[in-house]
């Protein structure tokens, strides 16, 4: 540990301390900088039920920001059983300047003592390769598990990223097309409304609970004109059969939520579009799209076994967790899935 750190920089709590405009500049100009630790990724979650979005930030002796740190709170259920449900989601971890192990551990252990952070447990999701920060991590007992991602280089060319994408994959594709399924961008708001039922209809079908409708709308109403949220929906007849949430920042896509009506599997909307989106994003010379989580290396999941389908290269970044109460964070893991299995 170097004490010297703890004398150079300085906490500030809450998003209404931190200065917006160097943030989202602190942010932009970090080479790992993400969408998730944005101030507009704080703002869609202002006011929706089961949310509460909290930040920190470091600052040096100059009042230059040195990292920040967006962390969102999630409740399954409300009152006092929600207590029981709180974990903090931190998508891409802490991010402080040069990837400085000292920083992270000293706004980490800000955060551990914060009186306004109220969870049973915390999980750093990790979007990049963490090399010396992981030290950080270590200072504060956090546990480090292998957890996959899946990136597409969109600098390829639409050949061969065609190439990589499995046969079986590109049938489907192609009879979609054949079929007359259509990818284009959600551009109103009453699109915008059309496309939640689907994603309640997946979340239903997957027993897996949804955020409230006001945090995809928070999200279009706040990022839509700015271009960091796309919604893409592939149509048949007219009709949206199935509907990807994009984010884009700083040449990448981030696959967000997406799903399809079971009513249309058939044509395979779920095929189409990735693949359209790819063609899109290429043409905007966006350089790469993350397709998201994709588990653990050694436990099956179909999701990730739908996603490799269309190439890419699987990366281990890895999440830390950091249980606050034991006790209770095993408790709740049963009570999940007691959840699951009655609804």
């Amino acid at each position: 540990m170097n004490p010297e750190i703890d004398k150079k920089q300085h906490i500030i709590r809450g998003y209404e301390n931190i200065d917006r405009k160097q943030w989202a500049s602190f942010v932009e100009g970090h080479p790992n900088g993400t969408i998730f630790q944005t101030p507009e990724y704080y703002e869609i979650h202002n006011n929706v039920p089961g949310f509460q979005p909290y930040a920190l930030a470091i600052c040096d002796n100059l009042k230059q920001i040195t990292g920040v740190m967006v962390i969102i709170i999630h409740q399954v259920y409300s009152g006092m059983i929600g207590r029981f449900t709180a974990r903090a989601i931190i998508a891409g971890g802490p991010l402080v300047k040069d990837n400085d192990a000292e920083l992270v551990r000293f706004i980490l252990k800000e955060y551990l003592a914060d009186k306004k952070v109220r969870v049973i447990y915390s999980q750093f999701r990790n979007l990049f390769e963490l090399g010396g920060m992981k030290k950080g991590f270590e200072a504060i007992g956090a546990k480090y598990e292998d957890h996959l991602n899946i990136l597409i280089d969109l600098t390829k060319s639409e050949d061969d990223l065609w190439k990589g994408v499995k046969s079986r994959k590109r049938n489907n594709i192609r009879q979609a097309q054949r079929k007359g399924l259509l990818v284009r961008r959600l551009t109103t708001n009453k699109e915008a409304e059309a496309a939640y039922p689907i994603l309640q209809e997946v979340y239903k079908r997957a027993k897996l609970p949804l955020a409230d409708k006001s945090l995809f709308m928070n999200a279009f109403n706040l990022m839509y004109s700015s271009e960091m949220l796309r919604i893409y929906g592939t149509f048949f007849q007219d009709e949206l059969a199935g509907i990807m949430y994009i984010f884009s920042y700083n040449g990448r896509f981030y696959d967000w939520y997406a799903g399809s009506l079971k009513q249309y599997y058939q044509f395979n909307p779920n095929d189409i579009l990735p693949w359209e989106i790819f063609k899109i994003a290429q043409t905007e010379k966006i350089q790469l799209f993350d397709f998201g989580g994709a588990g653990k290396p050694d436990v099956p999941y179909g999701v990730r076994n739908y996603k490799i389908q269309f190439g890419g290269e699987l990366v281990n970044y890895g999440r830390y967790e950091l249980p606050h109460n034991r006790v209770t964070f095993f408790i709740m893991r049963i009570a999940f899935k007691a959840w699951q299995f009655l609804h």
